[in-house]
């Protein structure tokens, strides 16, 4: 097992798919990192924390301020930390530590994709949390997990949102007084993962082998039988099945395929392809279980097979059987496969063809050449004075129009004439438009501002920090109307 393990959490100035805008941060920024890096035992060693300002070319969305407890005029005024600098300092340090599992809570949908955007934009490898034998998991994951393999570990509250990281903290005696700072979320992350690993130490070890697709893919290849946790709006299920196979997915992702042996494959024995996938879409006929084994999923021996009432009833015998029917037929496992992969390839053949803001193209621009990986540690390497040349160098246009922004947001002067011009005004249109735009507009944050001010009509705190947040959208608002105007 890896030694080092770094717990981290972002603060941003976006709640994501919440409000109904992009999940993933590309159109939002990291405002607070906290980090605490741990030994195996859990034992600190070092911890690092970093706040940033706001950037020029956004609009935070009051909700995210509200719940990060960042007034508006602090973050525009914070400090002369950039969202640049914040990422870089991050890094430095980061690699500082050396390799390491990256823990979060709710890290895999959120933080690491946020993380993810963040770096891209910033001109550094996207994917750092999973290269150079770095790994990845979720603390949400594992409290998730250890409540059906091992009920007794974490006591957990009767409401809707059990698993949060504040009922959590409730529910097992941990101070979580300051919720929702970076550092004070890092600490409750860490206290809960220590409930886990004293009075589960075998699930503790066992949930970090499969932090990274190839740790998972070892962990499974000798095993017929495999048990694991599904959480579906606030409920975690138990599953026990057999792994099928895999296919790629219209992302080129690799989707693993997993049987579950509540259903006798007998009676699936005779279908073609197509009855299949009309059983399988049925919630009450299910039988298939998909995973992506680089998103952290945590399996368990068949040993826990008969702890859940569903798979008792069939008993062991008949779960190896059918998992032994399963392993022995690969016309069945190539009808599944197959019909899955014939789904991917045709979907979105008559999507639209309009090429992504260069914010969602992440995953569409796939991997940075080799001239512009060199590009990007010159880039990084370089006097202010001189990023600016560097900038033109990029053979791709999106690292281009990436490394103008982050001169922009250092200082326009930077720029050339029409590059800077070319910005401002792409900024001002884009915040203010009164259409709905992927992007938090201004005419949007004022409404959202008006939406919260009628949920805390009796709260004087929340609405003066409402009030600061939109004196200062004023103010925005009329510098970029008035650049607008004058252009």
């Amino acid at each position: 097992m890896m030694s080092n393990l770094i717990f981290y959490d972002l603060e941003t100035s976006g709640r994501g798919e919440m409000q109904k805008k992009t999940r993933h941060g590309q159109w939002d920024q990291i405002l607070q990192v906290g980090a605490i890096l741990c030994d195996e035992n859990l034992v600190e060693k070092d911890r690092f924390e970093i706040k940033s300002n706001l950037n020029k070319t956004l609009i935070p969305h009051p909700s995210a301020l509200l719940v990060n407890n960042l007034s508006m005029t602090k973050i525009r005024n914070a400090n002369d930390i950039s969202s640049y600098r914040l990422i870089s300092e991050m890094l430095k340090k980061f690699k500082e530590w050396g390799n390491a599992i990256y823990i979060g809570f709710n890290s895999i949908d959120f933080d690491e994709e946020f993380l993810r955007n963040s770096l891209f934009q910033n001109l550094y490898n996207p994917y750092f949390t999973q290269i150079n034998g770095n790994r990845r998991a979720d603390a949400l994951i594992m409290a998730r997990a250890s409540s059906i393999f091992h009920p007794a570990c974490l006591k957990l509250l009767d409401v809707k949102k059990r698993f949060s990281l504040e009922n959590l903290a409730e529910a097992n005696g941990i101070d979580h007084s300051n919720a929702h700072d970076a550092m004070a979320d890092v600490e409750t992350t860490i206290d809960i993962c220590r409930i886990i690993k004293e009075k589960t130490p075998d699930f503790w070890k066992k949930s970090l082998m499969t932090t990274s697709k190839n740790d998972v893919s070892n962990f499974i290849q000798d095993k017929d039988i495999l048990c694991h946790h599904e959480a579906y709006y606030g409920r975690v299920s138990a599953f026990v099945t057999t792994h099928i196979g895999s296919y790629s997915n219209r992302n080129n992702a690799e989707i693993n395929i997993f049987f579950d042996l509540k259903r006798d494959p007998r009676e699936l024995l005779h279908l073609n392809r197509t009855e299949l996938k009309e059983l399988n879409k049925d919630s009450k006929t299910k039988f298939l279980r998909n995973f992506r084994f680089n998103r952290y999923p945590i399996f368990m021996e068949k040993d826990y097979a008969l702890s859940f009432p569903q798979y008792e009833k069939i008993g062991m015998t008949e779960l190896i059987d059918r998992a032994n029917i399963i392993k022995n037929n690969a016309d069945l496992k190539m009808k599944i496969l197959d019909w899955h992969q014939d789904e991917n390839e045709n979907f979105g053949q008559d999507e639209s063809q309009l090429d992504p803001f260069w914010e969602e193209s992440l995953y569409p621009m796939g991997f940075a050449s080799h001239k512009d990986r060199a590009l990007m540690e010159k880039f990084h390497a370089s006097d202010w004075s001189q990023k600016s040349m560097i900038s033109d160098e990029f053979e791709q246009e999106g690292y281009k129009y990436f490394a103008k922004k982050i001169i922009y947001e250092r200082d326009p002067k930077l720029l050339v004439d029409e590059d800077r011009r070319l910005i401002d005004m792409d900024i001002s249109k884009r915040l203010t438009s009164n259409n709905t735009e992927k992007w938090l507009t201004i005419p949007e944050a004022f409404a959202a501002v008006d939406d919260l001010r009628d949920v805390y009509n009796q709260d004087k705190e929340k609405l003066e920090f409402l009030d600061d947040y939109n004196d200062n959208l004023e103010e925005i608002y009329k510098h970029h109307e008035s650049r607008l105007l004058t252009s």
